[in-house]
């Protein structure tokens, strides 16, 4: 069980952020990961982007960034921060270097958390390969 990292004082939260392919498996492994790790929760984007859909549909962009759903998750992620003691388990899609590192140094400070990227690298199938 991870009790923390003290430095200065201060302990340092986990910021566990998976990345990979739609249908990869990072919410299946977030959600088992959340079971297990005592003050954690979620961020998970689809989540947003239901609710916008729900409740919000005429705001989304036709085309282009979903600038709304990054915003409210931020939002989210730094209510979190700020007043909350949770590790945060952060569902993306994002896979590009730009997007990682924007997470890794806008997002989750080094100085106040414990950063640990999770890559799934799931190769693509021909499904006409596939044997049953």
């Amino acid at each position: 069980m991870y009790k923390g990292f003290k430095k200065g004082g201060s302990m340092k939260r986990l910021a566990i952020i998976t990345v990979g392919k739609t249908h990869s498996g990072k919410t299946t492994f977030a959600k088992t990961l959340e079971n297990k790790l005592n003050h954690s929760f979620i961020m998970e984007q689809d989540n947003t982007a239901d609710f916008l859909h729900t409740y919000y549909q005429k705001l989304l962009p036709k085309q282009g960034a979903n600038t709304l759903k990054h915003s409210i998750s931020k939002v989210i992620v730094d209510y979190a921060k700020e007043y909350t003691d949770c590790h945060i388990i952060a569902c993306s899609a994002n896979r590009t270097r730009k997007g990682r590192t924007y997470l890794l140094e806008d997002i989750y400070d080094k100085h106040e958390f414990v950063r640990i990227l999770v890559h799934f690298d799931i190769p693509d199938i021909d499904p006409a390969s596939v044997y049953f």
